[in-house]
């Protein structure tokens, strides 16, 4: 409970009683007891709702397929070795470079 070891609930107590009084103590808890009982729903709502939203499986290592380390390259750089993937990086690139040089050529 809160971390709260016995004789500091005690003291908590009497503390309340003291500052609060005999005749308002008993209402201040119920308040409490209301809060904190409503506090935890919500909380508890929260984190099903969010469970629901992101449906979260496991993570295990032995399920997720090996990855190949990427080992540098003659010029020391960690580019990919296979020779695809270079040809699809160059063709994106030009694809970018086009709309761009069309549009420059219309503005001039």
């Amino acid at each position: 409970m809160l971390g709260l070891s016995l004789p500091e609930i005690i003291f908590l107590a009497i503390l309340a009683l003291v500052v609060i009084g005999p005749k308002q103590l008993p209402e201040v808890a119920r308040t409490l007891g209301r809060l904190l009982n409503e506090l935890r729903r919500a909380s508890n709502s929260f984190s099903e709702e969010l469970r629901a939203q992101v449906k979260i499986d496991p993570i295990r290592l032995e399920d997720k397929p090996e990855q190949k380390a990427h080992k540098p390259n003659e010029g020391g750089n960690y580019a990919p070795s296979e020779p695809f993937a270079k040809d699809e990086a160059i063709q994106e690139v030009k694809e970018e470079a086009k709309p761009a040089d069309s549009s420059e050529t219309k503005k001039s």
